[in-house]
Order: C-alpha cells, then structure tokens, then sequence
C-alpha cells in the first residue's frame, strides 16, 4: 500500500525524501514487530521493514539495467557514473534504517537492548557487557560470505538482497546505540552527545561495509534483468556484464577495506 502513495520518479534524485523513506519505513517494521511478534523484535523487525522496501526498489530497479554508457571503454569511473543513481537510493535508505535503528538503540535501556536486539548484538560479537573482536581473517571471511549471498539473493530475486542491506544496518544501529550507552561514563550523560561524538569513528567502516553490499545487490539485479531482457551475449549483454565485473572487483576491494577499518582502526575510538 505504502509504495502506491511515493511518486518514484520524483524521491529518485531527492536524498532527503529516500532517507526519510528509510527511516518511516524501519520504525513501522520495529513497531509491527513489537506489537505483532515481541519476542522476536531482533528478526521480524528488519523482516517487516524489508517488505516494505521490497516493492520500491524493485520498481526502482527495474530501469537500471537500461542504463548504458556512452563511451566503450572500460572504467569504474564510467561505472559509478552509469549507476550512481541507484547506488545513492540503496546507501540514503540504508543510512536512513541504520539512524532509525541507532535512535532506538540509543533512547533504550541496555536491558531492552540485551531483550530485543540480542540477535544484533550477539552478530556484533557483544554478549552482555563484553565486547570480543575477531580476528582480520574471520572478519574479512564473514564480510565476503555475505557479499556474496547478497550477490546471489539479487540474481535470483531481483530486490530481494535488500534483506542482507536492512540487516546490515539494523546490526550497525543496534551497535551504535549500545555504545552510545556504554560511552556515557567518557563523553557525558547527554545522550545526543554522546550521539554525535560516536557517530563519526562508525561512519567510514560502516558506509564501505554497506557500499560493497549495495554493489553486490545492484549487479545481482541488473544482470538478472539483462538474462530476461537482452539477446544473450549482445552487445548491451556484453556492456552490462563488464559493468558486473568492475562491481565485483570493487566490492572485494570495499569489503577488505571496510575489515582493516573494522580491526585495526575502529576499535582504538572505543
């Protein structure tokens, strides 16, 4: 019902409207899952809101893969250039659920936390009060596993990696507000403070982590359009193709970074 009442082409180049989007969309998920199924808020709240987002980016999606470069060579440039509209929507509206989920988080008790997102943070590796970080390899596995499953969810169901994409950000918003929690003793009793001081050593881990996602699921989507639509191995086959190949290599390359950051950078700001 919802999607019925967004003009698509007018919230495609409108950050704002995309981002709020997001966030209405996340607390309506986390609200029906309270009401609906409240011991289960962790699962069936990013469940929820991924239903609602399913149907928008499908119909968001559907003209991506008719989007072609002028020029023939090869280059990221060109690639980011050709799909940067689509990569903005998927990074605004994963922004917008990571700041819904980071609201709740920071303006719950820890005890709520622990009850309804244990399964964010115990994906997060926090159990209680304990923080355990893994090791660069395990992390980078992890990381590349879920690259991967998004890649193969968007080939086989169109929009239906932006299951990996809202988990994903349900998980960083849970964490953040747990640390905004346990930061209070350092930064202050103000939780808006406390807010804003976290939030920037989350942001570059975070939105590498989410873009190689992103790139995962848009070229699982437009290569599963491309099959349906295009004269296999044409020359807008082809292009497209090349365009997935340039998407995979800097997924892998986001995807390591986003592990370096997550291990060696981004636990000396806690």
């Amino acid at each position: 019902m919802f999607e019925q009442l967004i003009n698509l082409r007018s919230i495609r180049g409108h950050a704002f409207s995309i981002f709020i989007i997001g966030v209405i969309y996340t607390f309506l998920g986390i609200i029906s899952a309270k009401i609906i199924f409240p011991s289960y808020v962790a699962i069936m709240s990013f469940t929820f809101t991924s239903i609602l987002l399913i149907p928008t980016i499908s119909a968001l999606m559907r003209t991506e893969e008719n989007v072609v470069a002028k020029e023939r060579h090869f280059s990221l440039r060109i690639l980011l250039r050709d799909h940067k509209d689509i990569i903005r929507l998927y990074l605004i509206l994963f922004l917008g659920i990571f700041v819904a989920y980071a609201v709740i988080g920071t303006f719950s008790s820890v005890s709520v936390l622990n009850g309804d997102f244990f399964a964010q943070l115990k994906v997060a590796g926090i159990s209680g009060d304990a923080t355990q970080w893994g090791s660069f390899g395990s992390i980078l596995l992890n990381n590349l596993v879920v690259l991967v499953i998004c890649f193969v969810l968007s080939l086989a169901y169109g929009a239906g990696s932006v299951l990996f994409i809202v988990w994903n950000a349900s998980v960083w918003g849970v964490v953040f507000g747990y640390f905004v929690h346990m930061s209070s003793s350092v930064v202050g009793v103000n939780p808006f403070i406390r807010f804003f001081v976290i939030f920037l050593p989350f942001l570059p881990h975070m939105v590498t982590e989410a873009l190689s996602y992103i790139l995962a699921a848009i070229m699982g989507g437009i290569i599963s359009k491309a099959v349906h639509r295009e004269k296999f191995m044409s020359e807008k086959f082809k292009h497209i193709l090349e365009d997935a190949g340039l998407m995979a290599v800097a997924g892998f390359v986001l995807v390591t970074i986003a592990a370096v950051l997550e291990v060696f950078v981004f636990p000396l700001f806690l």
